[in-house]
């Protein structure tokens, strides 16, 4: 036991590995030739980084109730100097307990089998040093996200996953689309960014004044809730519904929710390897973990929470319904992503946030797994075209299956481990509905979820793999299956998609998703809603939800299956919402127009009072005051007898000051 604990004393090396590569492959670069240009050395730290990561995610399985907060103060400043009596510090520091040991098996898993990935996907490509050295990166800021003990340090390794994401997703820089993409993923989360931010003060302001022990410890979480809840003790529930909204805004921008969702289909721009971890295990899980972390040590209103599950269970049906209409193979998935993370923060909000955090594992690695075999197609064919696929089962028999195990995970077959998580969030949810009866709209777009999630992913399944060759000349004759570095890294995620739910029935493992179980771990005043017997499983619900798949999975084939084309005629009624689905609902367009009109227009404006009102008062007075001098200049001429007329003309003219004007003002203001 003794061991596992000292591990933990050491996890800040989890971070440290990637971190190291990014100093090497962006110091050395091309001449790392023999390496892949980075790619092996990479692939190695990652690899490090995963088993030591894996270690400390044993030792929480091993010693439940373990806590370990390593923390080193940055800066302090004393009680005299600041408005806590306490004081005021700053840490830095690895936090080590059940929810963060969980991740690290998922960051550092995905993160590693996609740095091996990208080994046979991207070795054509140029730039590579650059790529290899982000991705690694983007794999630390995750992974300091994920270990971090305070809110500070949270934001700081937050902000980094965001950078990080805007050089990826623009990695194909020349791009136009690309280089727009990356400017629009790194704006839209900046809105949600500012307000998190925003969240982060209002918090310090309640808790750090209701207790500065909390300020004066450096913010950590384990500080944050306790104290001060049940709500209403210590702290204001208006305010903390308001920091719990702009919590809300932050989670919505990184994982791409409703209304901040039209980022994530557009970064598809950049290679497909960055789409897989930033869709299964970094810039959008940080958002859904966000909300974890929010419920568990700084808590949320009830009115918080019914906008969380409002945004959450809208998203599910908004993204779903996008995704049955796309043609590009990477769109539909990345549609998936986004109603998918709307499940998850269904559940948080719904007050199940370990439940939203076992879908989040689970949805890391069949999404991983479609997104790889997704970019195994591409890299055969050369194109993202569905429409232009076809027959590929059999020239590409590992990616097939691959991806048609991810398809039966996402559509939550049993046992594939995307139905115990999806499951686990329905019945968890619809436990509430009796005194949350306003959940109930909200669950019931979830539930119509199913079916939908079903049919988009058989019908990109059936169009890309099954029925005739190609339907694009010459494309069948060039696909093949993909070097070993890229099915290795697809049938382990394919093994993953099918046990990973059902690890949580072991013991040891279980742990990691019940921290209610061993108390000492959470100082947490508000309950959890962790079910006693996990997974929380209703057999009703069940069978409707895998019926449901199963319709989806029927009507899928019945259009598409065996080669079909469904085409929908000119004249038909419905062909209105087709368009509509395309495109986007019209939202991208008005958040297009409101840059280009609103904003454009309020920049102009800006920039006129800017050169005309403001440098133009600035200009006028200079203007003026040099003309003033250019004339008082002339009347410096060096003559004695022009300065002896000056003061003749001075006295004379104070002589009729006094003599003649001031009685003369006297008398007038006296006689008023």
């Amino acid at each position: 036991m003794n061991f596992w604990v000292s591990l933990d004393q050491w996890a800040f090396l989890v971070p440290l590995l990637p971190a190291l590569a990014f100093v090497i492959i962006g110091a050395l670069g091309e001449r790392l030739s023999k390496l892949e240009h980075g790619g092996w050395l990479a692939v190695l730290f990652s690899a490090g980084s995963m088993v030591l990561g894996f270690l400390i995610a044993i030792g929480e399985m091993l010693g439940p109730g373990t806590y370990v907060d390593v923390r080193y103060t940055w800066f302090s400043i004393p009680p005299s100097s600041t408005g806590f009596r306490d004081g005021f510090s700053l840490v830095m520091g690895t936090l080590v307990d059940p929810i963060s040991a969980l991740m690290l098996i998922v960051v550092t898993l995905v993160g590693f089998v996609v740095m091996l990935y990208s080994i046979g996907y991207m070795h054509r490509d140029t730039g590579l040093p650059r790529y290899y050295a982000i991705l690694s990166l983007f794999l630390t800021a995750m992974l300091g996200v994920v270990l971090a003990d305070n809110l500070l340090m949270f934001f700081l390794f937050w902000e980094l996953v965001g950078v990080c994401s805007y050089f990826l997703i623009g990695f194909y820089y020349a791009k136009p689309s690309a280089a727009s993409a990356a400017k629009e993923a790194f704006i839209v989360t900046r809105v949600g960014d500012v307000l998190f931010l925003a969240g982060i003060f209002i918090y310090f302001a309640m808790y750090a004044s209701a207790d500065p022990s909390w300020a004066a410890s450096g913010f950590l979480f384990t500080k944050g809730n306790a104290a001060f809840l049940p709500l209403g003790q210590g702290v204001n529930p208006t305010l903390l519904t308001i920091a719990g909204i702009f919590l809300l805004a932050g989670a919505a921008g990184k994982s791409a929710q409703f209304p901040l969702d039209a980022w994530l289909p557009d970064a598809m721009e950049g290679p497909t390897t960055v789409s897989a971890l930033i869709h299964a295990a970094t810039m959008v899980a940080a958002g859904v973990y966000l909300l974890v972390i929010g419920s568990l040590f700084l808590g949320f209103t009830s009115t918080d929470q019914l906008a969380i599950v409002a945004v959450g269970g809208f998203t599910t049906i908004w993204a779903a319904s996008m995704a049955c209409v796309h043609t590009d193979i990477k769109r539909v998935i990345a549609y998936s992503t986004v109603s998918q993370l709307g499940y998850m923060v269904l559940a948080v909000g719904a007050g199940f946030a370990m439940v939203g955090l076992f879908h989040l594992y689970t949805h890391a690695m069949f999404k991983a797994l479609l997104f790889l075999a997704a970019g195994s197609v591409i890299h055969a064919v050369t194109t993202q075209d569905l429409f232009k696929m076809g027959g590929l089962r059999k020239k590409m028999r590992y990616t097939a299956f691959a991806f048609l195990a991810g398809a039966f995970a996402l559509s939550g077959i049993p046992p594939f481990g995307g139905f115990w998580s999806k499951d686990d969030i329905l019945s968890s949810v619809y436990s509430q509905l009796g005194t949350h009866p306003e959940y109930w709209p909200f669950y019931l777009m979830a539930l119509a979820t199913v079916f939908l999630t079903a049919y988009y992913i058989f019908r990109v399944y059936f169009l890309a793999f099954e029925g005739p060759s190609s339907r694009e000349p010459g494309l069948s004759e060039h696909a093949h299956e993909s070097p070993w570095v890229m099915r290795v890294p697809m049938l382990v995620l394919a093994g993953m998609a099918i046990v990973a739910g059902l690890l949580v029935f072991i013991p040891p493992f279980a742990t990691l998703f019940n921290p209610t179980l061993t108390s000492p771990a959470f100082p947490v005043a508000l309950p959890l809603n962790v079910p006693p017997s996990y997974p929380l499983v209703d057999i009703e619900l069940s069978a409707l939800s895998v019926a449901l798949a199963v319709g989806g999975i029927l009507v899928a084939w019945w259009l598409w299956g065996n080669g079909r084309l469904a085409s929908m005629p000119r004249s038909a009624p419905a062909r209105w919402m087709r368009e509509t689905l395309l495109q986007r609902y019209y939202v991208k367009a008005a958040y297009d127009w409101i840059g280009g009109v609103g904003v454009y227009s309020i920049a102009r404006a800006s920039d006129f009072v800017d050169r005309f009102v403001i440098d133009g008062t600035v200009r006028g007075f200079e203007r003026s005051f040099a003309g003033i001098s250019q004339r008082m200049r002339k009347i410096q001429t060096g003559v004695v007898s022009d300065y002896a007329a000056y003061v003749i003309t001075g006295l004379i003219a104070v002589f009729v000051i006094v003599l003649f004007v001031a009685p003369w003002l006297v008398s007038r203001l006296g006689g008023g």
